[in-house]
């Protein structure tokens, strides 16, 4: 494992140099932008009749921002990104002979860039999480003071000023109440395993593509049907949050239906990670 362990860390500070760290860079700076646009808001007054003009909570100012495009966009090229490093590896003959050479199993060698591709998914994810929760004090200050000075219009000849409108548990309210932030920043476990077992899919996926080179069809089929799959499973509760703010129903079901498949996703997951080793150690020509 010592040897598995200085690989991983090896091919992540790699990949981190090549790829990651501009991603992340570029990434954190557009969030910062929306962060600082979402303190400012704009509008009609007159559109705003249960709220002030400037006076959102932080679950809706996320979900209103452009902050899940944004961090759906880095997500990808991360993704890209460890794919492109296991192709580089993997086309190169020096470079994927060179890995098959050092004094490691072959499926260590495979268990290093499995380690490497999580590693550099967390750090995408701490980052992120670090920005969205201390972007909510400034950013909430700011609704809170314009919201003082606001009117508010309740309802017709009932116009009032001054309201308080600070919030006890604001933060953890908006993991609980945001779409974007319930479904990709989950506090609860039924809401974590869709998000591990979509990305254990997708993952699986790219190695798909990138280590398996024997028979085309098996690998074209086996890596676009687990992207696919676990797309689907990654995001399904997102779209479910937003079809709830669109006012439209969903079945009493989902989140148990979500939780379902997010074990299936891991299961399956697991079982071609270990196909893919078995197919890599029968390679005759490494």
């Amino acid at each position: 494992m010592k040897n598995v362990w200085k690989l991983s860390n090896y091919l992540f500070d790699w990949q981190w140099k090549k790829w990651n760290q501009k991603v992340m860079l570029v990434s954190g700076i557009l969030a910062v932008f929306c962060l600082i646009a979402m303190a400012f808001p704009t509008g009609n007054p007159q559109s705003y009749e249960y709220y002030s003009k400037y006076f959102q909570s932080y679950d809706m100012a996320v979900d209103g921002s452009l902050l899940p495009v944004v961090f759906g966009l880095g997500l990808i090229l991360i993704l890209i990104g460890l794919f492109i490093q296991i192709k580089g590896f993997s086309t190169n003959a020096k470079g994927i002979y060179t890995l098959f050479l050092l004094p490691m199993k072959r499926r260590e060698v495979y268990l290093s860039f499995l380690l490497s591709a999580g590693a550099a998914i967390t750090v995408y994810y701490l980052m992120w999480l670090m920005l969205l929760v201390a972007a909510y004090f400034p950013v909430m200050a700011v609704y809170e003071s314009k919201a003082a000075q606001e009117v508010f219009i309740l309802a017709k000849d009932n116009i009032v000023t001054g309201l308080e409108v600070s919030q006890n548990n604001g933060l953890f309210l908006a993991f609980q109440r945001s779409a974007f932030l319930r479904a990709f920043f989950p506090a609860s476990l039924w809401y974590v395993l869709p998000v591990i077992g979509g990305l254990a899919l997708i993952v699986t996926g790219i190695f798909f593509a990138g280590f398996y080179t024997q028979e085309i069809g098996i690998r074209i089929i086996g890596s676009f049907g687990a992207i696919v799959c676990g797309g689907y499973i990654y995001l399904q509760d997102f779209i479910r949050g937003v079809r709830l703010a669109m006012g439209h129903g969903v079945t009493n079901h989902a989140l148990g239906h979500a939780t379902i498949l997010g074990l299936v996703g891991i299961a399956v997951a697991v079982v071609l990670q270990l196909y893919i080793i078995r197919r890599l150690e029968d390679r005759k020509d490494l």
